[in-house]
């Protein structure tokens, strides 16, 4: 669990992932079977040349949703706006990390006392973030500037045996996995281009899937990304240590009835548990739907209660899962087989 640790911890809201990109390229170079790829966005990949003509494009996405300071109050109070989709109602009463020219400040968003006996207002408009400054000028002092960002405070902890609370599970799960996959397949010969690695500005519009798709123009996409469950009180038919998530639909991308015949009888044909999942959000796998001419994509899903908040839990026997899944994938596949799904065919994997 060492990479997702360091990556859960370490801060990346959206176009300031500098400190992934950084720990993702410096785990690329340890191996020499890989070139480094990079977009002019940010996002980067490990590149293995195969010996056919196809490429294969697997992706987790470095951003974690976060905000930025958009303004400073005449009390030295900071104004701040979503980065990503933050239900304003989930950020009260906690503490957070404020990154600016000089470091890392705290700042801490109140919740009022019953004691006041006054409304509280739940919009960003009126959300402020009090770093103890008492004056505009003593919040310039401490480095503070319109446009730094603020992120949820590093947290990773182990609860039982195989579950997790992190930190931006939402998505250094799909960047600790690609790093596993880079591992994991350094001495594997393929017959097609591998590209391993993680995109960027994905809780802002899929933008570095657009960006990197655009690069390195691949015949199958697969984005790594965790997605919400709702399984606390067990009435849901999906739930944490049921395996990966199949993603059959969301707002943006419908899964083929071909795709979902080859990926589910490859993953009882090797004993990986999955679960159907419907999802309300999307991934960077939409994006890569429908550029081109339509690269034949999808999600390897990750279950996680909480998303989207200070924290979330996962379990790692549905991380293990989401691993057997996409390697199986990536070492089922040749030329042919994905000739084969560009074609729209079943019974291929």
């Amino acid at each position: 669990m060492t990479h997702y640790k360091t990556l859960m911890m370490l801060p990346g809201t959206p176009g300031d992932e500098s400190n992934i990109r950084d720990y993702v390229k410096a785990h690329i170079a340890k191996f020499p079977q890989y070139m480094v790829i990079e977009d002019h966005l940010g996002s980067i990949f490990a590149f293995k040349k195969g010996t056919g003509d196809s490429k294969v494009m697997i992706a987790g996405h470095m951003d974690e949703v976060g905000f930025m300071v958009v303004g400073i109050t005449n009390q030295g109070q900071l104004n701040i706006q979503p980065v990503g989709g933050i239900d304003p109602k989930i950020v009260l009463a906690q503490t957070y990390d404020v990154h600016t020219e000089k470091g890392i400040i705290k700042g801490y968003i109140g919740a009022i006392p019953p004691h006041l006996n006054l409304q509280q207002n739940v919009n960003y408009e009126s959300i402020l973030v009090d770093i103890g400054a008492s004056s505009k000028e003593e919040a310039s002092e401490l480095g503070v500037q319109l446009g730094d960002r603020i992120t949820f405070e590093p947290r990773f902890e182990q609860l039982t045996k195989h579950r997790f609370l992190a930190k931006a599970v939402d998505n250094r799960y799909g960047v600790g996995l690609a790093l596993e996959l880079i591992e994991a397949l350094k001495d594997q010969t393929f017959d097609y281009d591998l590209y391993i690695g993680a995109t960027v500005q994905e809780e802002v519009g899929l933008r570095g899937a657009e960006t990197s798709i655009n690069t390195i123009e691949p015949d199958v996409f697969i984005a790594l990304d965790a997605s919400p469950m709702n399984d606390a009180n067990g009435d849901t038919d999906n739930a944490l240590n049921k395996g990966f998530l199949l993603r059959m639909y969301d707002p943006r991308n419908t899964m083929p009835e071909y795709l979902k015949q080859n990926i589910v009888s490859l993953a009882e044909r090797h004993n990986i548990p999955y679960q159907y999942y419907i999802s309300k959000g999307g991934t960077d796998a939409a994006k890569a739907l429908n550029m081109h001419q339509g690269i034949v994509s999808t999600t390897i899903g990750l279950p996680a209660r909480y998303i989207h908040s200070p924290a979330a839990i996962f379990d790692k026997r549905d991380l293990n899962a989401c691993f057997q899944m996409t390697k199986t994938i990536l070492t089922t596949l040749d030329h042919n087989k994905i000739q084969g799904l560009k074609k729209g065919e079943f019974d291929v994997l």
